[in-house]
């Protein structure tokens, strides 16, 4: 992929992984809105950022039986993945992904999780876009005006995570086009709808969500949007975090935000424990050494790296190519 933007020849050193996704490495066309960036666009936090420190192993080998990844199949071998140092800041060019994205992912399902306990029902993934001709509001009169149109509609509360930019595919660049993308509950649930045949031209009369995100589109013109339910509420999470959007230079800037039931002075969220899953089988991994003599790139700057990949159970010579860890030992 050829891509020309400010830094990104800098961003790519640290990070290579930043080849993965348009949001990443897009060059941004937002004249008029220079206070904002994409997440993982500043400067790197701390000469640890990104510190390798041991890998996670998943010797399931019968689980990974006709697992294909990305590409890559995973039948009958191990399934090897990297632990590094993370800082949690939004901007950090190397952390922002993986340590940044991963634990407010984390806190987003921990509050969501004390809300579905209270009964408000189903996590549901929506959008809310801002009409055309508001793109240039502020940001936290926008937030105000996409909170309006939620609670119009009977969204009983969640998170709201903000997205300044989408792609413009035909130019390969990231366009200013306002909106949030919200994880929370709907007054009634929406299965409903999610299951109903009729158009939307059908659904002006119906008291259903649909029905009532046509009658208040028509009123304030935001459209918001239910999507399909997710495998699992934190992986649409993180999905939309590594790619926000964050305002320039101030420190305390949240591109996460909650309202109505899940509001901070509503409930406070339980902690979600991090553990290491197998992408494979889903089986909890362990800290493993390795003892293989075939290199492993460990550093995220290095074209050869990849975050994950399979690897042989035993090498050429019959011997384990991971060994369990011994005291403190990683490697």
């Amino acid at each position: 992929m050829s891509v020309v933007c400010n830094g990104f020849s800098r961003r790519l050193r640290l990070n290579y992984e930043i080849l993965d996704n348009a949001y990443w490495c897009w060059p941004v066309d937002d004249k008029g809105h220079e206070n904002f960036m994409p997440v993982g666009r500043g400067v790197r936090t701390s000469p640890s950022c990104g510190q390798w420190m041991h890998f996670w192993v998943c010797g399931n080998v019968e689980g990974h039986n006709g697992v294909v990844l990305k590409g890559v199949d995973y039948t009958g071998k191990l399934v090897v993945t990297h632990q590094h140092m993370w800082c949690h800041r939004s901007s950090c060019p190397i952390c922002f992904i993986r340590g940044w994205a991963v634990r407010e992912a984390q806190a987003i399902v921990g509050r969501l999780a004390v809300a579905v306990e209270r009964g408000y029902g189903e996590i549901e993934h929506l959008t809310v876009s801002v009409p055309f001709e508001e793109h240039g509001l502020k940001e936290e009169v926008l937030r105000e005006k996409c909170r309006k149109a939620l609670f119009d509609r009977g969204v009983l509360g969640g998170g709201m995570i903000w997205h300044g930019y989408r792609k413009d595919r035909v130019r390969k660049v990231l366009v200013w086009s306002p909106h949030y993308h919200v994880l929370g509950f709907v007054k009634g649930g929406f299965d409903v709808c999610r299951n109903c045949v009729h158009n939307r031209e059908d659904c002006a009369s119906c008291s259903g969500f649909k029905g009532r995100e046509v009658r208040e589109f028509a009123k304030d013109r935001y459209l918001v949007k239910v999507f399909e339910k997710r495998k699992t509420p934190v992986g649409t999470a993180f999905y939309q975090l590594h790619h926000a959007t964050i305002r320039v230079g101030l420190k305390r800037f949240h591109a996460v935000t909650y309202f109505g039931v899940c509001g901070n002075c509503k409930l406070k969220g339980k902690k979600v424990k991090a553990v290491a899953v197998c992408p494979a089988c889903h089986s909890e991994m362990v800290k493993k050494v390795y003892v293989g003599k075939v290199f492993i790139a460990r550093d995220i700057g290095d074209s050869r790296y990849r975050k994950m990949f399979p690897m042989d159970e035993l090498d050429g010579f019959g011997l384990l190519n991971f060994v369990d860890v011994v005291g403190g030992r990683f490697g």
